[in-house]
Protein backbone atom coordinates (compact mmCIF):
# COMPACT_ATOMS: atom_id res chain seq x y z
CA UNK A 1 0.00 0.00 0.00
CA UNK A 2 1.41 3.42 -0.90
CA UNK A 3 2.52 5.45 2.08
CA UNK A 4 0.22 8.32 1.17
CA UNK A 5 -2.79 5.97 1.11
CA UNK A 6 -1.87 4.46 4.53
CA UNK A 7 -1.60 7.91 6.08
CA UNK A 8 -5.03 8.82 4.81
CA UNK A 9 -6.58 5.70 6.38
CA UNK A 10 -4.89 6.45 9.72
CA UNK A 11 -6.16 10.04 9.71
CA UNK A 12 -9.69 8.86 8.94
CA UNK A 13 -9.53 6.35 11.82
CA UNK A 14 -8.31 9.01 14.25
CA UNK A 15 -11.11 11.33 13.16
CA UNK A 16 -13.68 8.60 13.72
CA UNK A 17 -12.35 7.93 17.25
CA UNK A 18 -12.35 11.63 18.13
CA UNK A 19 -15.82 12.02 16.70
CA UNK A 20 -17.15 9.08 18.76
CA UNK A 21 -15.57 10.46 21.92
CA UNK A 22 -17.20 13.85 21.42
CA UNK A 23 -20.67 12.28 21.41
CA UNK A 24 -20.26 10.81 24.99
CA UNK A 25 -21.24 12.76 28.16
CA UNK A 26 -17.67 12.83 29.36
CA UNK A 27 -18.41 14.89 32.46
CA UNK A 28 -20.99 12.35 33.62
CA UNK A 29 -18.59 9.51 33.04
CA UNK A 30 -15.75 11.07 34.97
CA UNK A 31 -17.54 12.97 37.81
CA UNK A 32 -20.59 11.53 39.61
CA UNK A 33 -23.55 13.90 39.55
CA UNK A 34 -24.15 15.85 42.77
CA UNK A 35 -27.28 14.60 44.57
CA UNK A 36 -30.27 16.89 44.28
CA UNK A 37 -31.20 18.85 47.41
CA UNK A 38 -33.78 16.91 49.46
CA UNK A 39 -37.14 18.67 49.58
CA UNK A 40 -38.43 19.84 52.95
CA UNK A 41 -41.30 17.62 54.17
CA UNK A 42 -44.70 19.08 53.33
CA UNK A 43 -45.82 19.30 56.97
CA UNK A 44 -47.87 22.36 57.87
CA UNK A 45 -48.28 23.94 61.30
CA UNK A 46 -51.29 26.15 61.99
CA UNK A 47 -52.35 28.04 65.11
CA UNK A 48 -56.09 27.68 65.87
CA UNK A 49 -56.23 30.40 68.57
CA UNK A 50 -53.64 33.17 68.84
CA UNK A 51 -52.13 33.63 72.31
CA UNK A 52 -52.92 36.61 74.53
CA UNK A 53 -50.05 37.49 76.89
CA UNK A 54 -51.02 37.25 80.56
CA UNK A 55 -48.79 38.33 83.42
CA UNK A 56 -48.24 36.13 86.47
CA UNK A 57 -45.87 36.42 89.42
CA UNK A 58 -42.83 35.13 87.53
CA UNK A 59 -43.26 36.58 84.04
CA UNK A 60 -45.57 36.90 81.07
CA UNK A 61 -47.26 33.67 79.96
CA UNK A 62 -47.66 32.75 76.29
CA UNK A 63 -49.96 29.75 75.76
CA UNK A 64 -51.22 28.33 72.46
CA UNK A 65 -51.47 25.25 70.26
CA UNK A 66 -50.20 24.21 66.83
CA UNK A 67 -52.07 21.73 64.67
CA UNK A 68 -49.94 19.57 62.35
CA UNK A 69 -51.08 18.24 58.99
CA UNK A 70 -49.55 15.98 56.33
CA UNK A 71 -47.35 14.20 58.87
CA UNK A 72 -47.71 10.74 57.36
CA UNK A 73 -45.19 8.47 59.07
CA UNK A 74 -43.06 11.38 60.28
CA UNK A 75 -42.64 11.66 64.05
CA UNK A 76 -41.98 15.06 65.65
CA UNK A 77 -39.06 14.91 68.08
CA UNK A 78 -38.88 18.46 69.38
CA UNK A 79 -39.70 22.04 68.47
CA UNK A 80 -38.01 25.40 68.79
CA UNK A 81 -39.98 28.62 69.23
CA UNK A 82 -38.27 31.51 67.46
CA UNK A 83 -38.74 35.26 67.65
CA UNK A 84 -38.44 36.21 63.95
CA UNK A 85 -37.58 39.80 64.88
CA UNK A 86 -34.30 38.65 66.44
CA UNK A 87 -33.89 35.15 65.02
CA UNK A 88 -33.35 33.85 68.55
CA UNK A 89 -34.80 30.63 69.93
CA UNK A 90 -36.83 31.75 72.94
CA UNK A 91 -38.22 28.38 74.03
CA UNK A 92 -37.61 24.68 73.53
CA UNK A 93 -39.63 22.22 75.62
CA UNK A 94 -37.48 20.07 77.93
CA UNK A 95 -37.69 16.34 77.20
CA UNK A 96 -40.13 15.66 80.04
CA UNK A 97 -42.39 18.48 78.87
CA UNK A 98 -42.18 17.42 75.22
CA UNK A 99 -43.57 14.00 76.13
CA UNK A 100 -46.73 15.71 77.32
CA UNK A 101 -47.10 18.68 74.98
CA UNK A 102 -46.75 16.59 71.80
CA UNK A 103 -50.24 15.12 71.33
CA UNK A 104 -50.48 12.71 68.37
CA UNK A 105 -53.75 12.01 66.64
CA UNK A 106 -55.80 9.27 68.24
CA UNK A 107 -55.60 5.76 66.85
CA UNK A 108 -58.26 4.83 65.89
CA UNK A 109 -59.37 8.38 65.08
CA UNK A 110 -62.60 9.75 66.52
CA UNK A 111 -65.71 8.91 64.56
CA UNK A 112 -67.89 11.62 63.06
CA UNK A 113 -70.48 10.87 65.72
CA UNK A 114 -67.92 11.26 68.52
CA UNK A 115 -66.74 14.57 67.12
CA UNK A 116 -70.30 15.86 67.17
CA UNK A 117 -71.35 14.51 70.57
CA UNK A 118 -68.08 15.18 72.39
CA UNK A 119 -64.71 13.45 72.55
CA UNK A 120 -61.23 13.81 74.00
CA UNK A 121 -59.79 11.99 70.97
CA UNK A 122 -57.81 14.08 68.50
CA UNK A 123 -58.44 13.88 64.77
CA UNK A 124 -55.53 16.24 64.06
CA UNK A 125 -52.23 16.00 66.00
CA UNK A 126 -51.13 19.07 67.92
CA UNK A 127 -48.37 20.58 70.00
CA UNK A 128 -49.39 22.59 73.07
CA UNK A 129 -46.88 25.25 74.12
CA UNK A 130 -46.79 27.27 77.33
CA UNK A 131 -43.76 29.35 78.26
CA UNK A 132 -42.84 32.61 79.96
CA UNK A 133 -41.02 35.70 78.71
CA UNK A 134 -40.00 38.84 80.55
CA UNK A 135 -42.45 41.78 80.41
CA UNK A 136 -40.05 43.79 78.21
CA UNK A 137 -39.51 40.95 75.73
CA UNK A 138 -42.98 39.91 74.61
CA UNK A 139 -42.63 39.09 70.89
CA UNK A 140 -45.00 40.32 68.19
CA UNK A 141 -44.80 37.08 66.23
CA UNK A 142 -43.47 33.56 66.62
CA UNK A 143 -42.27 30.97 64.15
CA UNK A 144 -41.31 27.37 64.77
CA UNK A 145 -38.62 24.91 63.75
CA UNK A 146 -39.86 21.34 64.02
CA UNK A 147 -37.45 18.38 64.05
CA UNK A 148 -38.93 15.30 62.37
CA UNK A 149 -37.84 11.69 62.68
CA UNK A 150 -38.06 9.95 59.26
CA UNK A 151 -36.56 6.59 60.20
CA UNK A 152 -39.76 4.81 59.12
CA UNK A 153 -38.89 5.85 55.55
CA UNK A 154 -35.18 5.10 55.97
CA UNK A 155 -34.30 8.79 55.77
CA UNK A 156 -32.30 11.04 58.08
CA UNK A 157 -34.08 13.57 60.32
CA UNK A 158 -35.42 16.72 58.71
CA UNK A 159 -36.61 20.11 59.92
CA UNK A 160 -39.63 22.14 58.92
CA UNK A 161 -39.82 25.86 59.65
CA UNK A 162 -43.12 27.70 59.74
CA UNK A 163 -46.24 27.88 61.83
CA UNK A 164 -46.36 31.66 62.18
CA UNK A 165 -48.23 32.81 65.27
CA UNK A 166 -49.38 36.36 65.92
CA UNK A 167 -49.12 37.28 69.61
CA UNK A 168 -52.26 39.29 70.44
CA UNK A 169 -50.65 42.14 72.33
CA UNK A 170 -53.68 44.21 71.32
CA UNK A 171 -55.90 42.15 73.67
CA UNK A 172 -55.87 42.06 77.46
CA UNK A 173 -56.79 39.45 80.08
CA UNK A 174 -60.12 40.12 81.75
CA UNK A 175 -59.73 41.64 85.26
CA UNK A 176 -61.87 39.94 87.92
CA UNK A 177 -62.88 40.23 91.53
CA UNK A 178 -62.41 37.37 93.99
CA UNK A 179 -64.09 33.96 93.41
CA UNK A 180 -63.72 33.14 97.14
CA UNK A 181 -62.79 35.18 100.20
CA UNK A 182 -60.34 35.20 103.06
CA UNK A 183 -56.86 33.70 103.65
CA UNK A 184 -55.80 30.12 102.97
CA UNK A 185 -56.50 29.50 99.29
CA UNK A 186 -54.06 27.33 97.33
CA UNK A 187 -54.11 27.24 93.53
CA UNK A 188 -53.23 24.15 91.47
CA UNK A 189 -52.96 23.16 87.81
CA UNK A 190 -52.10 26.58 86.42
CA UNK A 191 -49.26 28.41 84.57
CA UNK A 192 -47.41 25.21 83.71
CA UNK A 193 -46.97 23.55 80.29
CA UNK A 194 -48.01 20.14 81.67
CA UNK A 195 -51.23 20.84 83.57
CA UNK A 196 -54.16 18.60 82.73
CA UNK A 197 -56.23 21.74 82.14
CA UNK A 198 -53.97 23.06 79.39
CA UNK A 199 -53.50 19.66 77.77
CA UNK A 200 -57.17 18.76 77.43
CA UNK A 201 -58.60 19.76 74.05
CA UNK A 202 -62.23 18.77 73.58
CA UNK A 203 -64.01 18.26 70.28
CA UNK A 204 -67.76 18.81 70.23
CA UNK A 205 -70.08 19.79 67.39
CA UNK A 206 -67.10 19.15 65.11
CA UNK A 207 -64.99 21.92 66.66
CA UNK A 208 -61.90 21.42 68.85
CA UNK A 209 -61.41 23.92 71.68
CA UNK A 210 -59.42 24.19 74.92
CA UNK A 211 -61.86 25.69 77.38
CA UNK A 212 -59.53 24.93 80.30
CA UNK A 213 -56.46 26.63 78.80
CA UNK A 214 -56.21 29.11 81.73
CA UNK A 215 -58.34 27.22 84.26
CA UNK A 216 -57.40 27.01 87.95
CA UNK A 217 -58.23 24.63 90.81
CA UNK A 218 -58.57 26.24 94.24
CA UNK A 219 -58.60 24.35 97.55
CA UNK A 220 -58.59 25.69 101.07
CA UNK A 221 -56.14 25.27 103.97
CA UNK A 222 -56.28 26.52 107.53
CA UNK A 223 -54.46 29.90 107.45
CA UNK A 224 -52.74 29.09 110.76
CA UNK A 225 -51.88 25.37 110.60
CA UNK A 226 -51.80 24.98 106.81
CA UNK A 227 -53.72 21.71 107.01
CA UNK A 228 -56.46 20.96 104.47
CA UNK A 229 -58.61 18.41 106.31
CA UNK A 230 -59.47 17.09 109.75
CA UNK A 231 -60.66 13.76 111.14
CA UNK A 232 -61.12 11.10 108.47
CA UNK A 233 -59.52 12.74 105.45
CA UNK A 234 -60.98 10.21 103.03
CA UNK A 235 -64.35 11.94 103.49
CA UNK A 236 -64.92 15.01 101.34
CA UNK A 237 -67.02 16.68 104.03
CA UNK A 238 -63.97 16.71 106.35
CA UNK A 239 -62.02 19.03 104.06
CA UNK A 240 -61.88 22.52 105.50
CA UNK A 241 -62.87 24.08 102.19
CA UNK A 242 -66.00 21.96 101.80
CA UNK A 243 -69.06 24.21 101.90
CA UNK A 244 -67.21 27.53 101.63
CA UNK A 245 -68.92 30.30 99.73
CA UNK A 246 -68.27 30.91 96.02
CA UNK A 247 -68.59 34.48 94.83
CA UNK A 248 -69.46 36.17 91.55
CA UNK A 249 -66.23 37.62 90.13
CA UNK A 250 -68.04 40.41 88.28
CA UNK A 251 -71.45 41.90 87.65
CA UNK A 252 -73.28 39.82 85.08
CA UNK A 253 -76.09 37.53 84.10
CA UNK A 254 -76.37 33.83 84.90
CA UNK A 255 -76.56 32.00 81.57
CA UNK A 256 -76.39 28.38 82.73
CA UNK A 257 -76.91 26.37 85.91
CA UNK A 258 -76.50 22.64 86.39
CA UNK A 259 -77.53 21.01 89.65
CA UNK A 260 -78.38 17.53 90.87
CA UNK A 261 -75.00 15.87 90.36
CA UNK A 262 -74.27 14.00 93.63
CA UNK A 263 -71.18 14.65 95.73
CA UNK A 264 -68.26 12.25 95.58
CA UNK A 265 -68.37 11.49 99.31
CA UNK A 266 -65.05 9.61 99.24
CA UNK A 267 -62.09 11.52 97.81
CA UNK A 268 -60.32 10.06 94.76
CA UNK A 269 -63.43 7.97 94.06
CA UNK A 270 -64.77 9.45 90.84
CA UNK A 271 -67.80 8.38 88.80
CA UNK A 272 -67.25 7.26 85.20
CA UNK A 273 -66.44 10.21 82.97
CA UNK A 274 -69.29 11.75 81.01
CA UNK A 275 -69.48 15.13 79.30
CA UNK A 276 -72.89 15.74 80.85
CA UNK A 277 -71.65 15.43 84.44
CA UNK A 278 -67.86 15.87 84.27
CA UNK A 279 -67.94 19.45 85.53
CA UNK A 280 -70.30 18.52 88.34
CA UNK A 281 -72.80 21.14 89.44
CA UNK A 282 -71.95 24.37 87.65
CA UNK A 283 -72.79 28.04 87.32
CA UNK A 284 -71.83 30.12 84.26
CA UNK A 285 -72.06 33.91 84.38
CA UNK A 286 -71.98 36.22 81.38
CA UNK A 287 -69.53 38.90 82.56
CA UNK A 288 -69.74 40.97 79.38
CA UNK A 289 -67.76 41.46 76.18
CA UNK A 290 -68.34 37.86 75.14
CA UNK A 291 -66.66 36.44 78.27
CA UNK A 292 -68.17 33.83 80.59
CA UNK A 293 -67.00 32.84 84.08
CA UNK A 294 -67.47 29.18 84.96
CA UNK A 295 -67.62 27.55 88.42
CA UNK A 296 -67.55 23.75 88.72
CA UNK A 297 -67.95 20.96 91.35
CA UNK A 298 -70.50 22.86 93.49
CA UNK A 299 -72.36 21.06 96.32
CA UNK A 300 -75.71 19.74 95.06
CA UNK A 301 -78.64 21.87 96.19
CA UNK A 302 -76.40 24.76 97.28
CA UNK A 303 -76.64 26.89 94.14
CA UNK A 304 -78.30 30.19 95.01
CA UNK A 305 -78.92 31.57 91.52
CA UNK A 306 -80.89 30.50 88.48
CA UNK A 307 -80.58 31.06 84.77
CA UNK A 308 -81.41 34.66 83.87
CA UNK A 309 -80.58 36.12 87.27
CA UNK A 310 -78.58 39.34 87.44
CA UNK A 311 -75.69 39.07 89.90
CA UNK A 312 -73.35 41.57 91.48
CA UNK A 313 -69.63 41.13 92.08
CA UNK A 314 -69.12 39.45 95.47
CA UNK A 315 -72.58 37.86 95.55
CA UNK A 316 -72.70 34.28 96.87
CA UNK A 317 -73.68 31.91 94.06
CA UNK A 318 -73.12 28.49 95.66
CA UNK A 319 -70.92 26.38 97.94
CA UNK A 320 -67.64 24.60 97.20
CA UNK A 321 -68.10 20.86 96.77
CA UNK A 322 -66.77 17.67 95.24
CA UNK A 323 -69.06 16.78 92.33
CA UNK A 324 -68.28 15.43 88.86
CA UNK A 325 -64.65 14.71 87.99
CA UNK A 326 -63.31 16.04 91.29
CA UNK A 327 -60.73 14.21 93.42
CA UNK A 328 -60.95 16.48 96.47
CA UNK A 329 -63.26 19.39 97.35
CA UNK A 330 -62.16 22.37 95.30
CA UNK A 331 -63.34 25.13 93.00
CA UNK A 332 -62.55 24.69 89.34
CA UNK A 333 -62.69 28.19 87.86
CA UNK A 334 -62.21 29.36 84.29
CA UNK A 335 -63.20 32.03 81.80
CA UNK A 336 -64.25 31.16 78.25
CA UNK A 337 -65.23 33.08 75.16
CA UNK A 338 -67.11 32.26 71.98
CA UNK A 339 -69.79 30.16 73.62
CA UNK A 340 -71.66 30.42 76.95
CA UNK A 341 -70.64 26.92 77.88
CA UNK A 342 -67.63 25.42 79.59
CA UNK A 343 -67.39 22.49 77.19
CA UNK A 344 -67.15 24.01 73.72
CA UNK A 345 -66.01 27.45 74.84
CA UNK A 346 -62.47 28.71 74.24
CA UNK A 347 -60.30 29.46 77.26
CA UNK A 348 -59.57 33.15 77.81
CA UNK A 349 -56.90 34.59 80.14
CA UNK A 350 -57.87 36.39 83.33
CA UNK A 351 -56.23 38.07 86.31
CA UNK A 352 -57.51 38.94 89.78
CA UNK A 353 -57.76 42.59 90.70
CA UNK A 354 -56.14 42.17 94.10
CA UNK A 355 -54.99 39.55 96.58
CA UNK A 356 -52.13 38.89 98.99
CA UNK A 357 -49.52 36.15 98.92
CA UNK A 358 -49.41 34.72 102.44
CA UNK A 359 -46.97 31.83 102.00
CA UNK A 360 -44.19 30.70 99.73
CA UNK A 361 -45.43 28.52 96.86
CA UNK A 362 -45.81 24.90 97.96
CA UNK A 363 -42.74 22.87 97.03
CA UNK A 364 -44.18 20.02 94.98
CA UNK A 365 -40.85 18.20 94.85
CA UNK A 366 -40.72 18.21 98.64
CA UNK A 367 -44.23 16.78 98.79
CA UNK A 368 -43.38 14.01 96.34
CA UNK A 369 -40.16 13.16 98.16
CA UNK A 370 -41.61 13.25 101.66
CA UNK A 371 -44.94 11.75 100.67
CA UNK A 372 -43.57 8.20 100.93
CA UNK A 373 -43.28 8.48 104.73
CA UNK A 374 -45.94 6.62 106.79
CA UNK A 375 -47.20 9.93 108.21
CA UNK A 376 -48.59 10.78 104.78
CA UNK A 377 -50.13 7.42 103.87
CA UNK A 378 -53.31 7.59 101.84
CA UNK A 379 -55.33 10.72 102.51
CA UNK A 380 -53.19 11.72 105.49
CA UNK A 381 -51.25 14.14 103.30
CA UNK A 382 -54.23 16.48 103.64
CA UNK A 383 -54.29 16.13 107.44
CA UNK A 384 -50.67 17.22 107.61
CA UNK A 385 -50.53 19.48 104.58
CA UNK A 386 -49.24 22.24 106.84
CA UNK A 387 -45.88 20.42 106.90
CA UNK A 388 -45.33 21.78 103.39
CA UNK A 389 -46.61 25.33 103.97
CA UNK A 390 -44.15 28.12 104.71
CA UNK A 391 -46.17 31.15 105.79
CA UNK A 392 -44.62 34.56 105.19
CA UNK A 393 -44.00 36.96 108.07
CA UNK A 394 -45.86 39.66 106.16
CA UNK A 395 -48.38 39.26 103.32
CA UNK A 396 -47.25 40.45 99.89
CA UNK A 397 -49.97 42.44 98.11
CA UNK A 398 -50.45 41.73 94.39
CA UNK A 399 -52.63 43.26 91.70
CA UNK A 400 -53.83 42.17 88.26
CA UNK A 401 -51.90 38.91 88.09
CA UNK A 402 -52.58 35.27 87.31
CA UNK A 403 -51.23 33.14 90.16
CA UNK A 404 -48.42 30.65 89.69
CA UNK A 405 -48.94 26.98 90.46
CA UNK A 406 -49.11 26.23 94.23
CA UNK A 407 -49.31 29.86 95.37
CA UNK A 408 -51.10 30.43 98.69
CA UNK A 409 -53.17 33.61 98.86
CA UNK A 410 -55.66 35.71 100.76
CA UNK A 411 -58.56 37.15 98.80
CA UNK A 412 -60.40 40.27 99.99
Amino acid sequence: MPAKHSLCIILIAIAMILSAGCTQPAAQQLVPAAPAAMAEPAVTMTNPVAPIPVKSTNGVNIAYELELRSLGDLVPETIEVIDPATGKVIYTPPANVWKRCWQPASNPPPTAEEQMNGTLKLAVPRISLWFKVSPDAVPDKLIHRLLLNRSASGLPPATVTGGEVIVRKDLQPVVLGSPVKGPGWVVMETTLPTTHHFLMPVTINGVTTVDQRYAQDWFYIDPVTGNAAQGNATLAKNFLGYGRELLAVADGTVVDVRDGVPDNEIIYKLPPFAFETGTGNTVIIDIGNGKYAGYCHIIPGSIKVKKGDKVREGQVIGLLGNTGQSDIPHLHFEVVTGKPSIIGGEGYPFVFREYDQIASPINETEMQTTGSLPRYDGANTWLYFGDFVRFLKEPVPEKNLLQENWEVVRFP
